[in-house]
């Protein structure tokens, strides 16, 4: 990446395709997707204005092509002085912060734990709470995953619900 201007502007994403799910644009006489098409993406971290981000857990997002090798990227990064094989296999995509993305959260676990704990209408227990992508300014709190918690018995008292207080 060569240093330029707008390069504070730059997000760079390190992560891996991810080879069993394909992005087919929808295009009239073609049925196959370009090399340099859109793709997903295991993302583990990120570079931003001289400084990289380690995501809290893997997240998809929707990148453009293969990406490049991560190694021949000039910025903050996970490990790349690493002999590590993992490192040495990652690939990287560079964007603008203001381009358009999807970001996709994986969870796993019983269905009880990641659907019917989420709440909604009746249930078993629904009770679950769940915040995914906070961000908090001043203090800067980003990508901050609560999942499936409960409060019980709770109890407010001499709360005021008035804003002008």
């Amino acid at each position: 990446m060569t240093e330029t201007l707008s390069a504070h502007s730059t997000v760079v994403l390190f992560g891996k395709i991810v080879e069993d799910l394909k992005v087919t644009p929808e295009k009239k006489g073609s049925s196959r997707s370009s090399p340099n098409g859109p793709a997903i993406a295991r993302i583990y971290g990120y570079s931003f204005g001289g400084t990289y981000y380690e995501m809290a857990g893997p997240v998809l997002f929707a990148v453009q092509g293969k990406g490049e090798p991560a190694s021949r990227v000039e910025v903050p990064g996970p490990g790349l002085d690493d002999d590590d094989p993992f490192y040495k296999s990652l690939q990287c995509w560079s964007h603008d912060k203001s381009e358009q993305t999807i970001r996709m959260d994986l969870d796993s676990g019983t269905f009880e734990q990641v659907l019917l704990s989420d709440g909604g209408d009746g249930g078993m227990g629904v009770s679950g709470a769940r915040v995914s992508g906070a961000r908090v300014s001043g203090a800067r709190v980003s990508g901050a995953r609560v999942s499936g918690a409960r409060v019980s018995g709770a109890r407010l008292s001499g709360a005021r619900g008035d804003a002008s207080d």
